[in-house]
């Protein structure tokens, strides 16, 4: 079975358990979003810990395993970001359990969390064995939080093992990184990622795949916060696709419904994306069951304003953890995004 959690996460899961005959302090394991980081790097953590390991992998029966499956292993410390909680089933827990409400799910680790790691870190070893601290996602930590784990990396206390998971490597500071042994994940090869969702059931998987960007596990994150539901999704999609014809009162309409800032962005940065690409003669990335209707607007596409509301949309997706409106950011963004097409007489 070896580490690896996936059938493209070989290479890496690889790299990582050569790493168990003489382990690091510290390992910064990266790649893009959805391609299996951090559950590699659970795994990778259960390893460390298992007192009896089976072909690469956590046995899952020892104590150590068991200690890790209820919750109370005391040399084993998990930082997730309350945006990650919704995601992913700690080791402990049989599902995620979705923020739910209105509530604005924070994508960073908290300061409070850097804080009690502080008091994990200054205690000795409950077991007698490692211990282990996983961080994800490391790059989302401030200057400050990033400046007091640097502290500990420069000189990590005895049998301590710090694996630290990020979506952006260029987000992590450059001291933390040259501190790190790096452990890079690709994403799957296409035929990698569609096969993985047709064993999972998911109907389209080739369509599904491109919407992801070639990154299948995003699909499974279902937090409306995180991800548009379809029924909003396909909505929003057919607004954008009246191009020219777009007009102000659908656009009102639609903003009328509360939209997730974070998975709107990435929408509307994929659908320009798809744009320039039709106007350059080429196919559609994302949208492949929408490729006639990008190809009628392209044309009408003043491609300097389209830059410029792309340019606009990487900007507002770095500040999306201050409160805003989401109402009107909706809004905010249809409008310039109706402003890139000329202005029909």
């Amino acid at each position: 079975m070896g580490l690896a959690p996936y059938p493209w996460l070989q290479k890496p899961a690889e790299l990582l358990e050569s790493f168990t005959k003489k382990l690091p302090s510290s390992i910064l394991i990266h790649g893009p979003r959805g391609s299996g980081t951090y559950e590699l790097g659970e795994a990778f953590a259960k390893l460390i810990l298992c007192s009896s390991p089976i072909d690469g992998h956590a046995c899952g029966q020892c104590a150590e395993c068991k200690l890790i499956e209820a919750g109370n292993h005391p040399d084993f410390k998990l930082l997730l970001s309350e945006a990650e909680e919704a995601i992913h089933p700690l080791p402990w827990q049989k599902e995620a359990k979705p923020v739910t409400g209105k509530k604005t799910i924070s994508r960073t680790i908290s300061i409070e969390q850097i804080r009690a790691l502080s008091d994990f870190i200054g205690i000795s070893s409950h077991r007698g064995g490692r211990r282990v601290v996983l961080v994800y996602p490391a790059d989302t930590m401030m200057a400050d939080q990033s400046s007091a784990l640097l502290k500990t990396l420069e000189e990590p206390p005895p049998s301590m093992v710090f694996i630290l998971v990020s979506d952006n490597l260029d987000r992590m500071l450059p001291t933390i990184r040259s501190r790190c042994q790096l452990v890079r994940v690709a994403p799957p090869t296409q035929e990698q990622g569609v096969q993985f969702l047709k064993e999972k059931g998911v109907e389209n998987p080739v369509e599904e795949l491109a919407k992801l960007g070639g990154m299948p596990l995003l699909y499974f994150e279902q937090d409306q916060k995180l991800r548009l539901d379809p029924e909003k999704e396909e909505k929003l999609l057919d607004l954008l696709a009246k191009g020219p014809a777009l007009d102000a009162r659908s656009i009102i309409d639609l903003s009328s419904a509360e939209y997730s800032l974070v998975p709107l962005t990435t929408l509307l940065q994929r659908w320009c994306n798809d744009l320039v690409l039709v106007s350059q003669g080429l196919q559609p990335r994302y949208f492949l069951r929408r490729a006639n209707q990008t190809k009628s607007i392209a044309s009408s596409v003043n491609l300097k304003k389209l830059y410029a509301f792309w340019d606009d949309l990487n900007t507002t997706r770095r500040h999306l953890q201050i409160a805003l409106n989401p109402r009107m950011m909706t809004q905010d963004m249809l409008f310039k995004y109706k402003d890139i097409f000329p202005k029909r007489r």
